[in-house]
């Protein structure tokens, strides 16, 4: 995976935790609105579908690749050593 899309990813994950503790204040602070709970939960809900749309948009256009746990020479390996 490219480097820029790894730093994307880690921006857009920060930002929605921010999100999500930005509500969390809100619904606790006297002085605050329900709206804003609402919005920066929006927010956060909206960050977190895009992001997952992006990558699956990056990984049909190939530049990302999926993985399982163990890279495949190594799970090939360990079948093979099994038996």
């Amino acid at each position: 995976m490219p480097p820029l899309i790894k730093y994307l990813v880690v921006f857009t994950l920060v930002f929605i935790i921010y999100s999500l503790f930005k509500a969390f204040y809100h619904l606790y602070s006297r002085k605050s609105s329900p709206k804003q709970v609402v919005k920066a939960l929006a927010i956060r809900v909206g960050l977190s579908i895009t992001l997952f749309a992006s990558l699956l948009f990056a990984s049909y256009l190939g530049f990302i690749k999926p993985h399982g746990l163990m890279p495949a020479s190594e799970a090939v390996e360990k079948s093979i050593n099994s038996k």
